[in-house]
């Protein structure tokens, strides 16, 4: 599904990508396993090292499974993120330099399709939808319901949405309720959830109503911001994601491994955790 929006103004973040990029980097994440980031990455995987490209909204629980299963079978997991119309494109390309791949499943769709990943080798991970975020001191509104929703976008002083396609459902939404011209001045958009998440938690004197992914607003428990709810169902999405081996893998035996321990309990607990319904 895809949400064009025309004419509307980006906000210029603070972080350029490559920025926030080694500053994830600085903080343990690894760089994104692309054709453009090969002098990043490890080497050539082997028996003992796995390589994972993760989406934004499944990567909190990807880290974690990971760890379990690293020290439980002995094989190392690098665990990177990139924006998932980003995972898909590189992946189409041939040129994602990982073994498995977590995307939303009409992704991996497309994958299996072009004969780049194993559609024999896919493992449901779940389902993430859309929560509003504010800083932890600032009030909870509800956006649970459609009218709601509307009194709290038009009460707050900062509107925040992502480029990504929930950005742009949020953006119809508020043309869909009428209050798109009241949102435009104070409408920021940043190109990840982490940018816009990191921008809540830096300005609490903000009165700032943000909207992305639940889990990647979840991630940011104890980092000043909080979740005040998920949307309504009326205007909620309900991306389901799946996990999945490419082909170019050199490491075949180990990704199943990987993906048989990511359909057992304590792999599903951390995905569940972190968000993931």
């Amino acid at each position: 599904m895809s949400y064009a929006i025309g004419g509307e103004a980006r906000i210029d973040v603070a972080l350029s990508r490559r920025t926030f990029l080694a500053t994830v980097a600085a903080a343990g994440a690894a760089l994104p396993f692309t054709a453009d980031a090969q002098s990043s990455s490890p080497g050539p995987a082997t028996q003992s090292s796995l390589k994972v490209l993760s989406a934004g909204s499944t990567l909190y629980g990807m880290r974690g499974a990971a760890e379990t299963f690293s020290r439980d079978a002995g094989i190392a997991v690098a665990v990177a993120t990139d924006h998932g119309h980003n995972i898909e494109k590189f992946a189409l390309d041939g040129t994602a330099d990982a073994d498995v791949v977590v995307i939303p499943t009409a992704m991996m769709a497309k994958l299996t399709a072009a004969d780049r990943a194993d559609k024999t080798m896919l493992i449901e991970i779940g389902a993430v939808r859309i929560g509003a975020a504010v800083h932890e001191k600032a009030p909870r509104p509800d956006v649970s319901r459609i009218d709601t929703l509307r009194v709290a976008v038009l009460a707050a002083k900062e509107v925040l949405l992502t480029n990504a396609p929930t950005g742009d459902h949020l953006a119809q939404v508020f043309v869909r309720i009428g209050i798109e011209n009241e949102v435009k001045p104070k409408l920021k958009r940043f190109d990840t959830a982490t940018l816009l998440n990191r921008y809540i938690a830096e300005h609490p004197q903000i009165d700032t109503l943000g909207f992305g992914p639940t889990t990647e607003i979840l991630g940011w428990r104890g980092k000043g911001v909080v979740m005040a709810g998920t949307l309504a169902d009326g205007i909620q999405i309900v991306l389901p994601y799946q996990a999945g081996m490419l082909k170019r893998t050199q490491s075949p035996d180990g990704a199943r491994k990987l993906l048989s321990f990511m359909t057992t309990p304590p792999s599903q607990k951390y995905f569940r955790d972190s968000g993931v319904e």
